[in-house]
């Protein structure tokens, strides 16, 4: 099964003339992450790490039912991410396609909860992608992965796609792009990823 994100490249035509992503990979034998397993596992792991904050006895509160806490947090959280002066919010519900934060990856996702004793809160979480130098805890072999491509190919450039709440980050996978491909070629501190789908 051949594993790798649905852009289409110009096949090298010499072995030693490493002129397209898809080729250094190969050569180096390194086995892109298939896309369609990255996305699954980042749906559930967004489900899964969004149940994780809550306490056992928190409902959702829908846009239907927001109180002046949930609409003033929304204005908090918009403040200077606004399009044609209306805030881009986009809520777990699937009728609101809209995203909250221009920031590069997917568009967070933003969820109301109450609890039987009371207080009200939010679970915020958003896939986004950074390059490499700005993660600090970046694993060697993973290092190590990008010195071995950027040998072939010194105008790849690498990215990290991580989940991240407002207090912590989880899940990273390495993402290497050249010209139009980009691959997911690591993931590191997934172990439920490394075994569903590797």
């Amino acid at each position: 099964m051949e594993r790798m994100l649905t852009q289409q490249s110009v096949e090298s035509k010499s072995a030693g003339n490493v002129s397209t992503l898809k080729g250094a990979l190969e050569q180096l034998e390194i086995d892109p992450l298939a896309p369609e397993f990255v996305a699954a596992y980042k749906r559930e792991k967004l489900e899964q790490t969004t149940h994780s904050l809550l306490p056992d006895s928190a409902w959702e509160i829908t846009e239907e039912k927001f109180s002046c806490w949930e609409r003033a947090e929304l204005r908090r959280m918009c403040k200077n991410y606004r399009v044609a002066g209306r805030p881009r919010i986009r809520f777990w519900d699937r009728r609101h396609k809209q995203s909250l934060l221009d920031l590069p990856g997917d568009a967070p996702v933003i969820r109301f909860w109450e609890t039987l004793w009371g207080p009200l809160f939010y679970t915020c979480l958003r896939w986004v992608r950074l390059p490499l130098e700005e993660v600090r805890d970046a694993p060697e072999f993973v290092k190590a992965k990008t010195r071995e491509i950027a040998n072939l190919l010194p105008d790849a450039s690498f990215t990290v796609e991580q989940l991240r709440s407002e207090k912590k980050v989880y899940d990273p996978f390495l993402i290497v792009s050249y010209a139009e491909e980009s691959y997911y070629v690591e993931v590191w501190e997934e172990p439920e990823f490394e075994q569903k789908y590797t």
